[in-house]
């Protein structure tokens, strides 16, 4: 087995088989040796498709992308043919009837955005309807990461426009919200047979341990079932995210960025029953955002309910899991039975359930400016690439636009190379 390449890219995610799939096809390097090392069995990173037992495809992950918002992910369904359908979950139902209080208030303080540029979302509510009253405005919404502290109030704006559930309360339906019934895994999957097809070759379940230069070559130290293996290249892309970046010895952020990074942990709980019991609630497709720690829960059809959580609350469910299944399932169902108009009957039987918990599963820049490049590079050559370098942070399509300027930049390295050669 060989253990060197011409380019190495660590990270299977969305962006690395990008790069993969586009370096394997350019004329500068669709000659060389490409190789893909990824720490999971599988390829996909943050998007994480699983088939119940009826063929239904749920997301782990990644779920839903706006055509409008995300137009390289939208290019990428189309050139594959993907399927897709609308996304349901676009009209929620907020607990106590608070939907017309939240949509007042925050239209009404949109006009004062302008003399707040670097109040944080708390703070520029706080001031116009009191601390208590901005904390349960906030947490009234559903995404807890809107409390917290980097989040200024401009950017909790694009945030509430930019996720289906809420952009209702700002008056903005211009973006269309999409899912893939066939599941983003095997969209993934596909473009990693395409990249297979340029003689890309995969080394999955290899953790990157350290990164060292000898010479003209990088050589990266990986950990594999248990074994420890070398490997040389000339050039590197690192498609992995800024928490898996700060694990190496390479001075990351202050040597790459002048920017500082963050994550939010996330959390999906799914539940299936013998029936859709929730078809009697007048919930099917529709989701309910809940002031306990479900926040987000949504109706699937008659297929399955499955409930959406970020920051504290993605940890609550975590260490109800430490604690055992049952503790968690208990604590699910008295959670639900607490919201849901059952009439006072219990929770129907839980058939089957499964979760998932990243504990970075959004991340991005503190501190977004106009002129941040897409993909960071090192001064002595190496290419990192994430979707938290982009302004879409978090979204499929940040991947796809950090792979774009990592491919751009590899491409420069080569022609570089290719005219030193000459």
């Amino acid at each position: 087995m060989k253990h060197h390449s011409d380019i190495c890219i660590v990270g299977a995610g969305i962006g690395g088989l990008t790069c993969a799939t586009q370096l394997a096809t350019s004329p500068l390097s669709n000659s060389l040796c490409i190789r893909v090392f990824d720490l999971n069995a599988s390829v996909g990173g943050r998007i994480l498709s699983r088939k119940l037992d009826g063929g239904e495809i749920t997301e782990l992950g990644a779920a839903r992308y706006s055509p409008q918002l995300h137009p390289r992910f939208q290019a990428l369904m189309h050139c594959f043919q993907h399927q897709h359908e609308a996304y349901p979950f676009t009209q929620a139902i907020f607990q106590d009837n608070v939907q017309g209080k939240l949509k007042t208030t925050l239209l009404s303080l949109l006009s004062m955005l302008e003399a707040h540029p670097h109040d944080s979302f708390l703070d520029f509510v706080s001031q116009y309807q009191g601390e208590d009253e901005a904390r349960k405005i906030i947490k009234a919404m559903g995404y807890d990461a809107l409390l917290l502290p980097i989040v200024s109030a401009s950017m909790a704006y694009s945030i509430i426009k930019m996720h289906p559930e809420t952009q209702g309360l700002i008056d903005d339906a211009s973006n269309q919200w999409r899912y893939a019934p066939d599941g983003y895994g095997q969209l993934l999957a596909r473009l990693q047979c395409q990249a297979q097809a340029g003689r890309v070759e995969f080394r999955m379940e290899h953790r990157l341990l350290s990164i060292s230069r000898c010479g003209d070559r990088y050589v990266l130290t990986f950990r594999h079932k248990g074994n420890t293996q070398i490997h040389r290249t000339r050039h590197l892309i690192l498609a992995i995210p800024p928490s898996a970046m700060t694990r190496l010895n390479l001075g990351f952020p202050t040597n790459w960025s002048p920017c500082q990074y963050g994550s939010l942990p996330l959390f999906k709980g799914f539940l299936t029953f013998n029936s859709a019991w929730w078809r009697d609630c007048q919930l099917a497709d529709k989701v309910l955002v809940v002031n306990n720690p479900l926040r987000k829960i949504y109706f699937k059809s008659e297929k399955y309910v499955q409930f959406y959580t970020d920051g504290e609350n993605a940890n609550y469910w975590r260490d109800c899991l430490d604690q055992g299944e049952d503790v968690y399932l208990n604590r699910v169902r008295a959670c639900m039975e607490q919201v849901l108009p059952l009439g006072g009957k219990p929770l129907p039987s839980i058939k089957d359930h499964f979760h998932k918990h990243w504990p970075h599963g959004v991340e991005f820049s503190l501190k977004s400016t106009a002129d941040q490049p897409n993909a960071l590079l090192l001064r002595d050559g190496v290419i990192a690439c994430s979707d938290a370098y982009t302004s879409h942070g978090g979204w499929m399509e940040g991947g796809l636009l950090s792979a774009h300027q990592a491919i751009q930049l590899m491409l420069e390295q080569l022609t570089s190379a290719s005219k030193n050669r000459a």
